[in-house]
């Protein structure tokens, strides 16, 4: 439907009112919300929504998500002007040391290899890989094509993750990186210094990364640790 973003949304127990509340927030109002919860791994239940919706634009949120009310605007003026996907800011809102970190390591990756594209037109729209499970993000924004832009307007992300449950999650993903691996082996996520060091240097970012050098040596360690588990686990 002409200028009809379709929101969706897999789910697998969480609560919804937050994401839900601030999409029914939106400054745009021509939108549908597309809740998913099958049961599926979250890439199957996203290829569900993405079947089920019926807009012209397409916007991918997890049920922790909660985006800014004039993203939407933004997103459909970028589609508008010729853009045929874009790139959101994510601010991690997790409280905690940990999550500090990782929020500040989140920064250096918006719209980089690392990052995925959250709102894409709907026509042509590829479907999310579900052999994949964490690298279908990566896979997905690869198999998405057009010109892309990213968005001044954020989303924030209510994980609600500890260090344990970080890297719990970490080595679950790191089980189809074998399979990622095969599929895209010429990818930059592989490429071990640019994945370690180059993000974070390239574009003039190291004036950044070099100005904390508390936070750039945690956000180094934390590298170094999921290095050890995708190593271990692949």
């Amino acid at each position: 439907m002409k200028g009809l973003v379709s929101v969706i949304i897999p789910r697998h127990k969480e609560d919804l009112a937050n994401v839900l509340e601030a999409v029914n927030n939106s400054s745009y109002k021509n939108f549908e919300i597309v809740v998913v919860d099958e049961g599926f791994e979250r890439s199957m239940q996203r290829n569900i929504g993405i079947a089920r919706a019926n807009g012209e634009y397409l916007l991918i949120l997890d049920a922790d998500q909660v985006i800014s009310p004039l993203l939407i605007s933004e997103c459909v003026d970028l589609m508008k002007i010729g853009y045929n996907a874009v790139y959101i800011p994510e601010i991690i809102k997790t409280k905690g040391l940990f999550a500090y970190v990782r929020n500040w390591e989140r920064q250096f990756y918006t719209a980089t290899p690392i990052d995925v594209v959250r709102f894409v037109r709907a026509k042509g729209c590829p479907l999310f890989d579900p052999s994949l499970s964490g690298p279908e993000d990566s896979a997905w924004d690869r198999e998405v094509m057009g010109l892309r832009a990213t968005s001044k307007n954020c989303l924030y992300h209510y994980d609600n993750i500890g260090v344990i449950k970080y890297f719990s999650k970490k080595a679950y993903y790191s089980k189809s990186m074998r399979l990622y691996s095969e599929l895209y082996p010429n990818d930059k996520c592989l490429n071990f210094k640019w994945r370690c060091f180059g993000v974070f240097l390239e574009k003039g970012k190291w004036k950044r990364f070099i100005s904390r050098p508390d936070l750039a040596l945690a956000v180094l360690g934390i590298i170094f640790l999921r290095g050890v588990i995708y190593y271990a686990k692949r």
